[in-house]
């Protein structure tokens, strides 16, 4: 069988070390009566209007189309291969672009659709992983790629980098013999890999807006889904007005309230920061809607209940999920709120326009980080035209572009000079606190629970 070896092979020369001096690009010639008409472009110019088309690409594909389409700028040719053994086993490799091939197909996306072949001169090029200059091409007539060098008499191949192994290999072909040289082999060796390295560069970036598509996607589907655990409207209590607002700092929050019916007319109420954000936070609140719901009896003792959602996160929650919480019961015809903290802020109290303070209440760990935990209750009694406010941390630690944050303080006073009605409430707190932020980014869920005694 004829054999393939390439005749002859000229490795690049070793190019001596030092910095390349910077040549200014040369002044348009004034234009002389008589003299023959100005030629096109200068080689520079040409090379610099075909690098700010490649920097407009986006796509790996039309980045190499582009690049073989106008590559005889940098080396003059009369054909273009490359080739690729990425995910092969020797000898086998695959030709991801010929100037053969009559439909262009992209590697990326459909690499089930090219060509692959075995042994012959291009494999043994790309498994030698070496740049190579031949200037007096010889195929056997058994070469599996004799159709992509059929006219064909020079051959110059650069392979293409990844991670230090030679993964793809370009290739220029030219009709006439003895036509390349080592400054030919030097050009392509440089570019090629330049255009390698700004195609992987492509294919990462591509590959981490679709894995954040993805995330997006599932992120949204997980505050879907969350969402849906809240309660789709507050009760009508007797006695007492309720209102809250919700505001993620991303498609899944972390936060979590809820309003539950329980014997003899009472309500419980139920508010709780999930510790992180995303989707991590968004599962835990799940956990927390369950196992409040789950809890046996009738649910009118505050510790009691924060006791039974505190043992199955304690032990069996990831690790460092854990939620604080405020659990209370409002008793309508008593007018009193008995609840219990697990870390939680305490209630924010308006007792009069002139006198709005946090209760006076004890507080316990949070969820699921001490099993054998207990929590305190206390009560407190309403008269109509007072109201207690319940917020996560996102409100009093949300910052302004200064870095201050709106704080306890900055509340009370934001809701010492709010409306007496809990709607208009939640929004007079919602509103001062977007204006204190002024377009700051959000960092934190935030929600308000408001409770007013009317009569």
């Amino acid at each position: 069988m004829p054999s393939t070896q390439p005749h002859p092979v000229r490795l690049p020369r070793d190019i001596a070390p030092g910095p390349t001096p910077v040549v200014p690009a040369p002044a348009a010639s004034p234009a002389v009566p008589g003299t023959p008409a100005p030629r096109g472009p200068e080689r520079w110019q040409q090379i610099d209007a075909l690098v700010r088309d490649l920097s407009k690409l986006d796509d790996p594909d039309q980045l190499v189309r582009a690049f073989a389409s106008r590559g005889d700028i940098l080396v003059r040719n009369d054909g273009f291969i490359t080739v690729s053994r990425r995910g092969l086993a020797p000898p086998a490799y695959r030709v991801s672009r010929s100037w053969r091939m009559q439909e262009v197909i992209n590697p990326w996306t459909e690499p089930h659709r090219l060509p692959v072949l075995g042994h012959g001169l291009l494999g043994e090029l790309l498994y030698r992983g070496r740049p190579a200059l031949i200037n007096r091409l010889k195929v056997a007539d058994d070469d599996p790629a004799r159709d992509h060098l059929a006219g064909m008499s020079a051959l110059v191949c650069a392979p293409s980098y990844e991670r230090g192994e030679p993964v793809n290999m370009v290739m220029l072909l030219r009709r006439e013999p003895d036509s390349l040289t080592p400054a030919d082999l030097e050009n392509l060796l440089l570019h090629a890999n330049l255009l390698g390295r700004a195609v992987g560069n492509l294919v990462l970036a591509r590959k981490l807006e679709e894995a954040n598509q993805r995330l997006d996607a599932e992120m949204e589907q997980a505050g879907r889904l969350q969402r849906e655990l809240l309660p789709e409207r507050l009760p009508d209590i007797d006695g007492l007005e309720l209102a809250a607002s919700y505001v993620t700092c991303s498609q899944a929050g972390g936060d979590y309230y809820q309003a539950l019916p329980l014997d003899g007319g009472r309500w419980g109420l139920f508010l709780a920061d999930v510790s992180g954000h995303g989707v991590a936070a968004a599962v835990g609140t799940g956990m927390l809607h369950a196992l409040l719901l789950s809890c046996p009896g009738p649910r009118d003792e505050p510790g009691v209940v924060l006791a039974h959602m505190n043992r199955p996160l304690a032990r069996h929650a990831p690790g460092g999920l854990f939620a604080t919480a405020f659990y209370g019961v409002y008793d309508p015809p008593q007018r009193t709120l008995r609840f219990a903290l697990a870390g939680h802020p305490p209630p924010l109290l308006r007792l009069s326009p002139f006198h709005v303070a946090p209760a006076p209440a004890l507080t316990g760990f949070p969820l699921g980080v001490v099993e054998d935990a207990a929590w305190p209750e206390q009560e407190h009694r309403f008269h109509p035209g007072q109201a207690f406010l319940l917020y996560t941390d996102g409100v009093t630690e949300g910052l302004n572009p200064a870095d201050e944050m709106f704080g306890a303080a900055r509340l009370a006073d934001t809701v010492r000079l709010a409306p007496g009605r809990a709607a208009r409430l939640v929004e007079h707190v919602d509103r001062h606190f977007r204006d204190f932020r002024a377009g700051a980014a959000d960092l934190d869920d935030r929600t308000l629970l408001v409770g007013v005694a009317v009569p």
